[in-house]
């Protein structure tokens, strides 16, 4: 009896003992200091309110597709609020700026629908300071939720002294977030930020916030960061208490490299992209594209110690069900529309959605009064200004791309031929002229590339314009003159290149130097046939800047517009003749030069 009484209160002990472990075994999920939290986020949205036509790959055939716009947004929003528990909705940066809507409304347009949508938080990007620090000023009065940025000293400055805070505490499923926000160094190059604001050391002044943080008791941190997808890797792995990066500034497409590539589109990393902090623990950074055409949602469970121990990511683009192919609309009661959408929602990264109503009508509102804008004159051509070899409109655009990135320090610039649409004729030039001279909504792009990748990259524009049918091998420049023999052979047709200095005159292109150049995104990614922009691994940063915006400020500042007086690119001598005057036979003039 006694024994079996023992072996009676041992059965008893060990099933406390087990019923403990299980407890163990589900703490994480169980302990009231972990939270699981649905973060949904855009970034670069660029006053992009009406949906963007982008062109996937659907069936193997090239698909028009409506993509976002802030009345879809408004849906997918709604829909996912109404489905989710502790949603956490965040603005990466660079809110402005971008189309006639900025132009017209300098950001009141883009606040009141930001309101409507319901962001919580939102960190500084450097589009907000584009028309001084007055902008950003105006847009904080204006919005109903904060901006944050921990490296942004505004003290000094009268308009935004005591207007932005380095970080915000959220009370989420009865828990604190704190949510830090980041804007990129460049914005003093690359905005008009004025002198009296400071930018700082981006890990000394996150490190900062995350003390401040933790002295309160906040071990569930958010980078909210406008700094660019390589930068905030570079942070996850630096910086100890994160939990996640929600980023901006480089238009970075995540996600499942097979979905997207199926589209036509290129990924450049996974979302999330998962990094180690310094004492191992995971940091998931993310990002969603541009223009509000994708919502980055990502679900996450933080642990005690703000660590993600579980997560699903799905970045999903906000399409609506009208398409175009071959110029034409396809019927939406046919065979190959319902392929279509059946095809995109495979991918399981599209997502169809109506647009809401009462944004719908907003932005009506606010689209109208465009039509007018079209019609103002900004400037006057003092006679015809015709496409051509290195003549017309191209030249100026350059022009305009130079201009506007002088701060940054830009030495050349270089637009393609196919991206001028128009002629301008001799008068009045409107904005609906600089439109349609300009249809694409291309942005500016500053790359560093040495001399022998200028060189490698000019010759490959000259190559890609003479395989192309039709087509002369000029292209347009700016900050740079050369003689051009398309006759020579590869590698040898851009010759005598010289490069304006900022004292007026020109040097011989330096072939271990570096020089800052500025082209449209279509270019840097390596487009035109010029894939040395696309490769070359200095430094490189998308301004935001589209080149119809750029080229109406521009034009503004000139009145008057005459072509450029330069000859910037010359043809060299026929060949024939050449031989007359050098009395050299062909091979060796090549060699030569």
């Amino acid at each position: 009896m006694k024994h079996s009484s023992g072996i009676l209160v041992l059965a008893a002990v060990l099933s406390v003992f087990l019923l403990f472990v299980q407890g163990c075994a589900t703490a994480p999920e169980m302990r009231p200091d972990t939270l699981t939290l649905t973060i949904v986020h855009v970034n670069d949205t660029h006053s992009h309110l009406d949906p963007v036509e982008a062109t996937l790959t659907v069936n193997s055939s090239p698909t028009k597709v409506q993509l976002g716009g802030v009345a879809r947004l408004k849906t997918a929003l709604d829909e996912l609020r109404g489905r989710e528990q502790h949603v956490l909705f965040l603005h990466g940066g660079d809110m402005v700026q971008g189309t006639l809507y900025f132009t017209k409304y300098a950001g009141r347009a883009d606040a009141e629908f930001m309101n409507l949508i319901g962001i919580d938080v939102m960190c500084i990007g450097n589009h907000e300071f584009d028309r001084g620090p007055e902008l950003l000023a105006e847009l904080v009065e204006r919005v109903n939720f904060p901006f944050v940025s921990a490296n942004t000293d505004v003290s000094r400055e009268p308009t935004l002294a005591g207007k932005v805070a380095p970080f915000i505490v959220k009370k989420i499923g009865g828990q604190e977030i704190g949510i830090i926000g980041l804007t990129t160094m460049e914005a003093p190059a690359i905005s008009n930020p004025g002198p009296n604001i400071v930018f700082a050391d981006p890990v000394i002044s996150i490190g900062k916030a995350v003390e401040a943080l933790h002295a309160r008791g906040v071990t569930k941190i958010i980078l909210l960061s406008h700094s660019g997808y390589q930068e905030d890797i570079a942070l996850g792995e630096k910086i100890s208490g994160l939990s996640l990066i929600v980023g901006g500034h480089t238009h970075s497409l995540l996600g499942d490299k097979a979905a997207f590539a199926s589209l036509g589109l290129t990924v450049e990393g996974p979302y999330p992209t998962v990094v180690k902090n310094p004492i191992g623990k995971n940091v998931l950074i993310v990002q969603a594209w541009e223009w509000g055409k994708m919502l980055g949602v990502i679900t996450a469970t933080l642990d005690a110690d703000g660590e993600a121990v579980t997560w699903s990511g799905r970045p999903k683009l906000l399409a609506e069900t009208s398409f175009r192919q071959n110029s034409a609309p396809v019927d939406p009661a046919s065979a190959v529309h319902d392929g279509i959408i059946r095809s995109l929602k495979a991918t399981n990264v599209v997502e169809f959605h109506d647009e809401n109503p009462e944004a719908k009508k907003m932005l009506e509102d606010y689209a109208s009064p465009l039509q007018e804008m079209l019609r103002t004159t900004v400037a006057v051509a003092a006679h015809d200004l015709k496409r051509g070899d290195n003549a017309g409109p191209g030249p100026l655009v350059a022009d305009a791309m130079l201009w506007k990135t002088r701060a940054a320090g830009t030495r050349i610039a270089i637009q393609n031929t196919g991206g001028i649409r128009r002629d301008i004729a001799a008068g009045p030039i409107s904005v609906a002229t600089v439109y349609e001279l300009l249809p694409f909504g291309n942005t500016l792009v500053i790359i560093d590339l040495k001399g022998s990748e200028l060189k490698a990259a000019l010759e490959e524009a000259v190559d890609f314009q003479l395989a192309a049918a039709n087509k002369s091998p000029y292209f347009y420049i700016a900050g740079a003159a050369f003689r051009l023999d398309a006759s020579a052979p590869k590698g040898f047709r851009i010759q005598e290149l010289r490069v304006h200095e900022t004292d007026g005159g020109t040097a011989e292109l330096d072939y271990l130097k570096t020089y800052r150049i500025v082209t449209n995104n279509y270019l840097a990614r390596g487009g035109g046939g010029i894939p040395t922009l696309g490769s070359a691994t200095g430094y490189r940063t998308d301004t935001g800047f589209t080149d119809a915006e750029v080229f109406l400020e521009y034009l503004k500042s000139l009145k008057t517009i005459h072509a450029p007086a330069e000859r910037r690119i010359s043809s060299a001598l026929p060949e024939t003749l050449r031989c007359l005057i050098f009395r050299l036979p062909p091979a060796e003039i090549r060699k030569a030069a």
